[in-house]
């Protein structure tokens, strides 16, 4: 799970295996604003590394970082790598950051799944690409589904319901929506969740945060302030001695 540390939170599972799967919190700023990013690499020790980001439109559109990628990619949701000096970057208000770790390989990567995302199986698409690319197996995959807006804050209509109906199993929705007082709500971590269990991930190696941008107001969260909502970041690198 995510603990809370100086201005941000970090993935205990990965941490332990040398990798740092970070998530900002207000107090660390507006990851909208070049200074916030900028202090946040002095604070996380990585402005000797090479940073990877992109404009971020709920696509499933995932880059594979090799050692002569562009720094900054158009219409990306998600990055891959094995390169060992690599810094993702991606940022988030409500939205979930899904991180990715193979110890074997050294892969990993950090995918931008709101629900158009998760709908489009974006989470599942990354994991394709890490196979194909990275030869990496599904069952060695660490996954951290990271913080985001919890079930209760996230009500739908009833035609956001049937669209995920027509396209997934009742298998892949179980629990995911939640009717209460005559409301629907979804549930964007238990959804993603489903989809890599069901695709052959190990629930071990699955890591399912709690924490709810809406209700805590150390985050940034749109659906809580609209427009005057800034945007939390999400970083993932390895430890320089791996």
């Amino acid at each position: 799970m995510f603990k809370e540390k100086d201005g941000y939170f970090q993935l205990k599972e990965f941490e332990e295996l040398g990798v740092n799967a970070i998530y900002t919190t207000v107090e660390m700023g507006n990851f909208q604003e070049d200074h916030s990013r900028e202090e946040a690499l002095e604070k996380l020790n990585i402005k000797d590394r090479k940073v990877y980001s992109g404009h971020q439109t709920h696509s499933d559109n995932i880059k594979i970082i090799r050692k002569d990628s562009d720094l900054y990619s158009d219409d990306t949701d998600g990055f891959i790598t094995n390169e060992k000096d690599v810094v993702i970057f991606t940022k988030y208000a409500d939205c979930l950051p899904l991180f990715f770790f193979d110890k074997k390989t050294k892969a990993f990567g950090c995918i931008h799944s709101g629900w158009e995302g998760s709908y489009k199986g974006i989470g599942l698409k990354a994991i394709e690409l890490l196979e194909k690319e990275f030869n990496v197996k599904k069952e060695n995959l660490r996954i951290g589904i990271g913080i985001g807006i919890s079930v209760y804050k996230y009500e739908v209509q009833r035609d956001f319901y049937l669209k995920f109906k027509e396209k997934y199993s009742k298998e892949i929705l179980k629990d995911v929506f939640l009717v209460k007082n005559g409301n629907m709500y979804f549930d964007n971590g238990r959804f993603n969740y489903n989809l890599f269990i069901n695709a052959g991930v190990k629930s071990d190696y699955i890591y399912k945060d709690i924490n709810c941008t809406f209700t805590n107001e150390k985050f940034h969260s749109y659906r809580r302030d609209k427009n005057h909502s800034g945007r939390n970041g999400a970083y993932i690198f390895l430890d320089k001695s791996m």
